[in-house]
């Protein structure tokens, strides 16, 4: 009617609106969906089956885990600090080190890694076998084992978290052997131990240098007040009655102390640095020791299912959509697949191997 009347009237009747042809419609897509749903369930079960075949033919793996808490350090409340500064002597003693971040970026170090890949390791009670063999790993040179070794150990079998509130630190080991497992945690155990002590020992006899350096100068400078102290004395007895000479009698005396004080904490210091030099207590607290995992991990059947129901189930439908895609009739092809159909004959003729068959 209204077209009809417009038309009368000789004025352009508007188009109806249409829905571009580059678009695609929802209703489209449940389509294919509906119509190629076999392929989607097929594609859903072989991917649900394939997960499931590799959960069970995966071989089996016995996981351990240690923890432990690292101490305070000591230093860094000790009176060296606070002397050592003045003088704008920096003799180490940070707190940093102790931070339990510290340790789980220490574990995973090449350094504390290293050490444990070149140790041999005894499993299923045979002989001790070196790491690398028991990991399969091949490589030209032995450098070269060695560092692939390391990063299986970094990348596969060592997992370290750290307790932002309790400061624990957890270090979990994974492999084919229980034993290996429960060898390699007591390790990495053994090896921290190591380096705290080889650590706290190289700064304790850093510091106990500086001190001694610093102590013979200070009994030096001590000796030097106390002479003119002494001479002052000697010189003036009747010093009480003259301002003047109270003054400076003050001043000695002041001068004095002030170095018996410095000389007193810097003999203390050396002590300490004396004996923290030779001390070989550990500095972390074990909460839980390595032990023998009693049967393998779990296979996870159901996260396995999960993930090839989803997987199976994305690419069948992309399949579905090449599928109907290939098989929809001549009649309703559009240029885009016409084009690729070229472009698809086209790579294929340009193969090495189809120019010398044609």
């Amino acid at each position: 009617m209204i077209g009809e009347q417009h038309q009368q009237r000789g004025e352009p009747v508007a188009p109806l609106s249409r829905v571009p042809d580059d678009e695609i419609s929802l209703w489209e897509v449940l389509a294919v969906l509906l119509r190629r749903r076999g392929w989607i369930m097929g594609a859903v079960i072989l991917g649900a089956a394939l997960a499931v075949a590799v959960a069970f033919l995966r071989t089996p793996t016995y996981t351990t885990a240690a923890s432990f808490r690292p101490q305070g350090s000591e230093a860094s409340a000790s009176e060296l600090l606070a002397l050592a500064s003045q003088f704008g002597v920096n003799v180490g003693g940070s707190t940093e080190e102790a931070s339990p971040a510290f340790y789980a970026e220490l574990l995973v170090s090449r350094e504390i890694l290293h050490r444990v890949a070149s140790v041999p390791y005894a499993v299923d009670r045979g002989p001790p076998t070196p790491l690398a063999d028991l990991f399969e790993v091949e490589q030209e040179t032995d450098a070269l084992r060695l560092e692939k070794t390391i990063e299986r150990l970094r990348d596969r079998v060592v997992s370290v978290s750290t307790g932002r509130e309790t400061g624990i630190v957890t270090v979990e080991i994974e492999t084919e052997w229980p034993e290996l497992s429960r060898s390699i945690a007591q390790r990495l155990l053994d090896e921290i131990a190591r380096f705290n002590l080889e650590t706290r020992q190289s700064q304790a006899t850093a510091e106990r240098a500086f001190i001694e350096a610093r102590m013979d100068k200070a009994e030096a400078e001590l000796r030097n007040a106390e002479s003119e102290l002494e001479d002052f004395l000697q010189s003036n007895r009747q010093f009480e009655n003259s301002p003047e000479l109270m003054f400076r009698h003050e001043r000695l005396q002041r001068a004095v102390s002030l170095r018996q004080q410095v000389f007193t904490t810097l003999v203390q210091s050396f002590e300490q640095a004396s004996i923290s030099e030779v001390r070989d207590t550990p500095v972390i607290t074990i909460l839980q020791s390595p032990f023998l995992p009693p049967g393998p991990d779990e296979r996870r059947l159901v996260l396995a299912l999960a993930l090839g129901v989803v997987l199976g189930g994305m690419f069948g439908v992309v399949m579905a959509f090449v599928v109907d895609a290939f098989r929809r009739p001549a009649h309703q092809a559009d240029p885009a697949r016409e084009e690729f159909r070229r472009s698809w004959e086209g790579l294929v003729g340009s193969l090495p191997f189809v120019r010398r068959r044609s």
